[in-house]
Order: structure tokens, then sequence, then C-alpha cells
């Protein structure tokens, strides 16, 4: 590929772009297509949806299914949601577990966090993952983001962006270029809009934020482009 492609880190769309690697989210069982150049997935138990312990159990092994074809190369979108009515301690159980699958099948991890940064930092700060763990939607404080950055974690802004009131811009702008990622999650618009909002608050090209998450991508998946 002699073009730097866009990297859109997770979107629930499945609709291509031009010059744009796409990282699509599904959920356990869910089918996909086979391998093009440009279509990766990702695949994971979200909070909102969990259910029975028994149930919850079944879904996991489906991701586990999902996660021995290559091209489906991330577990997520997981994580913890205290905003919605979902019994936080399973939650908590199944977010763990993928945490381990994610570490077994090395995979990163991208996560979903409503008011849990600290439950998220501290299971990271027990388990010590090798695979990165990857904040998608990211709408932290600079304090927060300050924190969850000393331990590696990555972070993924999306149309937040476009909030003038959303902390994601201050965040965006106090982090290193070697930890952003961008999303268009379910906005409805192209990515490459994501990217061309955010090099305006980081007071850089667009074309330079390309490269770096271009840069990002083949580091935390180091083995990603040699597998095809």
């Amino acid at each position: 590929m002699n073009i730097v492609p866009f990297i859109n880190i997770h979107t629930h769309h499945d609709r291509l772009e031009t010059e744009t690697i796409i990282v699509q989210n599904i959920f356990p069982g869910n089918g996909f297509a086979a391998f093009t150049g440009r279509n990766y997935y990702s695949v994971g138990l979200h909070p909102w949806f969990l259910k029975s312990q028994e149930e919850n159990n079944k879904m996991l092994h489906m991701v586990k299914d999902a996660l021995k074809f290559d091209h489906v190369c991330f577990v997520g979108e997981c994580g913890l949601d205290k905003k919605v009515n979902v019994d936080f301690e399973e939650q908590m159980r199944v977010f763990r577990v993928q945490a381990f699958i994610a570490e077994e099948y090395k995979r990163p991890m991208i996560i979903h966090c409503v008011k849990a940064y600290n439950e998220v930092l501290e299971l990271h700060r027990k388990l010590h993952p090798e695979m990165p763990w990857i904040m998608h939607g990211y709408r932290g404080s600079v304090q927060t983001t300050q924190l969850l950055g000393k331990h590696g974690i990555f972070f993924s802004f999306g149309k937040s962006l476009f909030d003038e009131n959303s902390k994601s811009i201050e965040s965006l702008k106090c982090l290193p270029m070697e930890k952003i990622f961008f999303e268009t999650d379910e906005f409805e618009g192209s990515v490459e809009q994501i990217y061309e909002r955010a090099a305006f608050l980081k007071n850089v090209s667009p074309g330079i934020l390309k490269i770096e998450a271009w840069n990002n991508f083949n580091r935390i998946e180091s083995s990603l482009i040699s597998r095809f």
C-alpha cells in the first residue's frame, strides 16, 4: 500500500471509505466478511448487552471462536458502564475474562468506559497486560488522561471533538501523537472529517495525523500487515 491510509479504529458501519482501513465492531455470533485488505474486525461482549452469567459465558466462547480468524484482530468493544442498568459485578467479571482472552489470543482491546475509569485502571494495574488497551470514544478529563497514559493506555477520539464543551478536546491536545487513534463509531460522517477536526485542534496537518495513526496501528499490531 503506497498511500498512507486513514485508520478508523472503531466503527459499527460496514461501508468502506477510499484510502481507509476500518476496524468494524461485531457482536459475538455475528458473521463477517472475508479479508479484502482493508476490513478488520473487533469482537466483544458489550456491557450494555450482558444477560445471565450462563448466557454471557456462551457469548464469551463465541468471542474466542471469532478470534481464530486473523482479520478479527481486536477484542471489544468491551468494558464497564456505570450509567447502564446492568449488574456491575457481572460487568467486571465479563470484562476481566475478555482481558484474559485478549492476552491469550494476542489481541489489543477496544474499551467502552463510562464513569468507571478507576476500575479500568485498577484492573490494568493488577493484570499488567502485554496487549494494548484502547479507550474508545474517549471523553475523559486531562487529569484522567494523564493517569491512564502513564500506564500505556491508548485513546481513540470521535464525534465528541465537535462539541466545544467536551473534555476530550483538552485531552487530545495534551496527548503525544503516539497515544492517539480516531474513529467514527456511529458518526454518520467520514473518518476524514474526524482527522480534519483533530488536526485543527492540535494545530497540525491532517496528513501528519494520518501518518501518526498509521504508525500507531502498525505498532500495536506489529504482525498484522505481515500476516497477509
